[in-house]
């Protein structure tokens, strides 16, 4: 019997897909599922005061028990929001040498 556990996340990858007629880049944004799940921690929100603007960023945290394949440059899909992944990923490892480990993803979201 399998055991689900935690919260299915999906990464969205920038790649170049092609060039435009001056010679340009042209890239794609490819989004797969990934096969670690993730505890999530919604994190906190703050508001901050522009004039003009009603803005709200949130700023959660994504932790596997496993190194997934994510990086700084990509964005990730939990509970139906689209995240940026904030810096490289923290990836530990226990020093004693045991199976233990895994991975700390910073997220960010800015709305408004």
């Amino acid at each position: 019997m399998t055991v689900e556990w935690g919260e299915q996340v999906s990464r969205s990858r920038r790649s170049q897909t092609g060039t435009d007629r001056y010679g340009e880049p042209v890239y794609a944004w490819t989004t797969t599922t990934l096969a670690e799940r993730c505890s999530f921690d919604p994190g906190g929100s703050v508001e901050p005061v522009e004039v003009g603007r009603a803005q709200v960023v949130t700023t959660p945290r994504a932790y596997f028990c496993t190194h997934p394949d994510v990086v700084a440059e990509d964005r990730l899909i939990l509970r139906g929001a689209t995240y940026t992944v904030e810096g490289d990923p923290a990836h530990w490892r226990d020093p004693w040498g045991s199976d233990v480990g895994g991975t700390v993803v910073e997220l960010r979201r800015v709305e408004g």
